[in-house]
């Protein structure tokens, strides 16, 4: 959820649009199968966490299978799946965390201390817990993954888990829906929601210090329309809540708000 709700790059925004590319069986009245892809596309999303204003910014994303790994941008970041066994998953990333910077918009929150983008790399397990639920393609599955920053900018870990649920509605539309949960360590609220005295200070915002814990739950919800065989238009909305120490945090309670949306669209192909 932060600016990496959709998850910053510099000059980029990466959106894991991993729904858009599903091969078609030719005897079969849905889309069933994942296949590589490349998209790209505009989103909407916070200026900063926490905050109440909105920008928008291009993204780009892809998905392709190397021998038996597969490498998949998730965010503005890298998955490499390196194990897969039935239903499970086992992989590691690499992702940046977007900080904040001198050209957001709030001018109070301007005067404090900028954030440097940070770099977290991490595992993780992903694994299908049923199929053919509510119809014959459909299917629910759990991601769990941690990391640590690597670059020094808060120091910490960052950890999450999803449960995520998704349909191929024909064999040109698919639909996804993921509840998460995201949980930070006390070096990372510190740096993105305490305020010092010299903070304090420059904004005219109280002191204030937080601590680690559960950041936000969101849900995202996706929807991938074929228009051409190798051709499709992928749609997205999130909404992010954050919680305790985070949402109580000045930065958000005075200046922003703990009630996040994301939106985008792009266009993709499959291949």
């Amino acid at each position: 959820m932060e600016t990496d709700m959709i998850r910053l790059l510099p000059g980029l925004l990466a959106l894991g649009l991993t729904a858009p590319a599903l091969a078609q069986k030719p005897e079969s009245p849905v889309a069933v199968a994942p296949r590589d892809f490349v998209s790209a596309g505009v989103a909407v999303l916070p200026d900063y966490t926490g905050s109440d204003e909105y920008r928008f910014l291009p993204f780009a994303a892809a998905r392709v299978e190397i021998g038996s790994v597969t490498l998949q941008t998730e965010g503005p970041g890298l998955v490499a799946t390196l194990y897969e066994s039935g239903p499970v998953e086992l992989g590691v990333y690499a992702r940046a965390y977007g900080g904040r910077d001198d050209d957001i918009d709030d001018a109070v929150v301007r005067r404090l201390p900028e954030i440097d983008t940070a770099a977290v790399i991490g595992a993780f397990a992903r694994a299908d817990l049923a199929r053919g639920l509510l119809s014959d393609y459909d299917s629910i599955s759990v991601t769990a993954r941690a990391g640590g920053d690597v670059t020094g900018t808060f120091g910490g870990a960052i950890w999450s888990g999803e449960i995520q649920y998704g349909a191929p509605l024909s064999r040109t539309s698919f639909a996804g829906i993921g509840l998460s949960v995201t949980g930070v360590s006390e070096d990372y609220g510190d740096l993105h929601f305490s305020i010092d005295p010299a903070g304090a200070a420059a904004s005219g915002l109280p002191v204030y210090e937080a601590g680690s814990g559960i950041r936000d739950i969101s849900l995202t919800a996706i929807w991938d329309q074929g228009i051409t065989p190798d051709w499709s238009v992928t749609t997205i909305f999130g909404y992010s809540r954050l919680l305790g120490d985070f949402a109580d945090s000045p930065i958000v309670a005075e200046r922003g708000s703990p009630d996040q949306v994301f939106a985008g669209i792009g266009l993709g192909r499959k291949f």
